[in-house]
């Protein structure tokens, strides 16, 4: 179960479904009306909320709409997230190898996604002949100039071993560590395990508890079914079994597969009284839950 919820995280994106006005940085009003009147770069900024469902409703044909027409009329960055969508499949029909081509023009112009996403493509053999020196070189490259995806991504690759690359959970430490110093809930998650077990890092259980209940206080799953396992059974602290349920059911009810059945399996252990003081804590402070994210294709979001 980790490595499927970790192969996916870059994977994919959030989406939202929020209403125009609801992130303070940007003034849809404005870019829709300077869209229309045929400015570049607003088409490109608003058809990328549009993808992302940055601050209002994911709408993925008016996203492909405008971002093919600020890809057409030569900005870089439209062109890489033109190519993306392209390449996944999004709002037409998929073409990796136009897509990447896309995607390989925008990181020549030095877009950072676009850098991310050639690399993973290239590793992945998708739209062009696999390279993993050449895509694992781009990847690490997007890394080097901050991209916060490509940093998890590599802290992925080196942790589970992916796409013919070796496991090296010590390669994948500071990856890791510098995408959990973000507060990045997936990286806070991977940080947790990888502490937990002395798997890259040196086993520290307060450390790991530490870095699952931030990712948790995220809604993470995977983090809450881990603090809620050592709650339970005590690990590194004292038990608490009403918050080690409030954390596993939490997690059990966004179909968190290894919370269900530890729960299947120690339910009996729980006395009434503490299922139900877990239940009321729930009903005064309810347990976060992430935002959905719809699966990808290979690349990183634009």
């Amino acid at each position: 179960m980790l490595r499927s919820a970790l192969i996916c995280l870059v994977l994919s994106f959030g989406s939202t479904s929020q209403g125009f006005g609801n992130s303070p940085s940007i003034d849809y009003k404005k870019l829709i009306e300077e869209s229309a009147a045929g400015d570049v770069s607003a088409q490109f900024q608003l058809g990328r909320a549009y993808l992302r469902g940055e601050g209002t409703a994911r709408n993925i044909p008016e996203a492909f709409r405008l971002l093919k027409l600020a890809a057409s009329a030569g900005q870089a960055e439209a062109r890489g997230a033109y190519g993306y969508m392209l390449a996944k499949g999004l709002g037409t029909t998929m073409d990796e190898k136009t897509g990447f081509g896309l995607i390989q023009e925008s990181a020549r112009a030095g877009v950072v996604s676009a850098i991310l996403n050639e690399g993973i493509m290239t590793l992945k053999g998708q739209g062009t002949a696999p390279d993993k020196a050449a895509g694992l070189a781009l990847i690490e490259k997007a890394a080097g100039q901050g991209s916060l995806d490509a940093k998890v991504r590599l802290a992925e690759i080196f942790f589970l071993g992916q796409d013919g690359i070796a496991a090296d959970p010590e390669k994948a430490a500071p990856w890791a560590e510098q995408a959990a110093r973000t507060g990045h809930a997936w990286a806070l998650t991977l940080v947790g395990t990888m502490k937990e077990h002395a798997q890259g890092m040196a086993k520290d259980i307060p450390g790991a508890k530490e870095a699952y209940a931030k990712a948790a206080a995220q809604g993470n799953a995977k983090a809450q079914s881990a603090l809620g396992r050592m709650l339970f059974k005590g690990i590194g602290l004292e038990a608490d079994p009403v918050r080690g349920f409030y954390w596993l059911s939490a997690s059990a009810a966004q179909g968190e597969v290894t919370a269900s059945r530890f729960l299947e399996e120690t339910r009996a252990t729980f006395t009434e009284e503490q299922i139900k003081a877990a239940q009321e804590l729930q009903a005064k402070e309810p347990a976060p839950v992430a935002v959905r994210r719809a699966p990808g294709a290979g690349s990183a979001p634009p």
